[in-house]
């Protein structure tokens, strides 16, 4: 490649050695927690100058340690000059189960970020834009300590570790005329520790895009309402989806792509439970205007605004 000329933007080309840093090795640890991540995701993340991350992320995926899901094509289409979207690369996941004894899905990843899809990405980027604020809020409060999955797991009972998906909770549902059993997989299970005041807090994410129907004539076909019920039915007195996995109470903390329709589902709220406190709401638009996700108030489902660290 001569000097000026630009690499190709999905397509490696052959870089000189590249010998690992550890910045280099946090990258390859924080994308493969978040299966993707934006350069910006990254950024926030490392707390490093941006140029320097993006050439360090540029040397990372042209040497195979990430990948650059081809799904997001079609927004250098319609955004001039977006922030790419990484994905692990076979040497990353080579890596993390080297230096962190993790294993990875025994797949090529070349091919398993080839088939993401778009609905796909999209989804799993609104759960990392969630779940970065966290860590970033997290930075500046010494206090407060993120409860990752992995962690709530190795205290959970047995039969949930060794589970296929330990995160799916299932429960027996009677509602006009509906008697069976619904079940729900939420987009993140996280906790807050307080580590000063000895208490902690548990979350399931659910990130919407508006892409599941609020209410359906039938609790046979998802719906926003069905999920709801089922999370107030594994919830409050009982909490039996905190049982499963040996945790206190839980929150749904849900963010939604507008008032409207954080509007909409907090009708369907009232219809699926009274619980409805256990239930939390932001739209995208508050969630990227707060300072992070502890100074935001969220709207209860009774109407009440609540900040996550009071």
């Amino acid at each position: 490649m001569t000097l000026g000329t630009r690499r190709p933007h999905f397509r490696r080309h052959a870089p000189p050695p590249l010998r690992l840093t550890d910045d280099d090795i946090a990258i390859v640890r924080h994308v493969g927690k978040h299966r993707f991540l934006r350069s910006t995701h990254i950024v926030r993340l490392l707390r490093r100058p941006p140029k320097k991350v993006v050439e360090r992320l540029g040397a990372l995926y042209h040497t195979g340690y990430l990948d650059r899901p081809r799904a997001q094509l079609d927004y250098y289409a319609t955004v001039k000059r977006p922030p790419y979207v990484y994905a692990l690369g076979n040497r990353g996941a080579a890596l993390i189960t080297e230096i962190d004894g993790i294993e990875q899905p025994k797949v090529d990843w070349t091919d398993k970020n080839r088939e993401a899809g778009r609905p796909f990405l999209e989804h799993t980027l609104l759960v990392a834009d969630v779940m970065v604020a966290f860590e970033c809020a997290l930075h500046e409060r010494p206090d407060i300590r993120l409860i990752e999955p992995d962690h709530i797991l190795t205290g959970a009972p047995e039969a949930p570790r060794h589970a296929r998906n330990p995160f799916k909770f299932s429960v027996r549902v009677n509602l006009n005329g509906f008697a069976g059993e619904l079940s729900v997989v939420p987009d993140r299970v996280f906790g807050l520790d307080f580590t000063a005041e000895r208490k902690r807090t548990y979350f399931f994410l659910e990130a919407d895009r508006a892409s599941m129907p609020v209410m359906r004539s039938s609790l046979l076909q998802t719906s926003i309402f069905r999920k709801f019920l089922a999370y107030g039915a594994g919830g409050g007195a009982g909490n039996a989806f905190g049982r499963q996995l040996g945790i206190g109470s839980f929150r749904v903390l849900t963010v939604s792509t507008s008032a409207e329709r954080t509007s909409n589902m907090l009708s369907a709220l009232q219809q699926a439970t009274r619980a409805s406190r256990q239930f939390l709401f932001a739209d995208r638009a508050a969630l990227d205007e707060a300072p992070d996700p502890l100074a935001l108030e969220w709207l209860s489902g009774k109407g009440d605004r609540v900040r996550l660290a009071d």
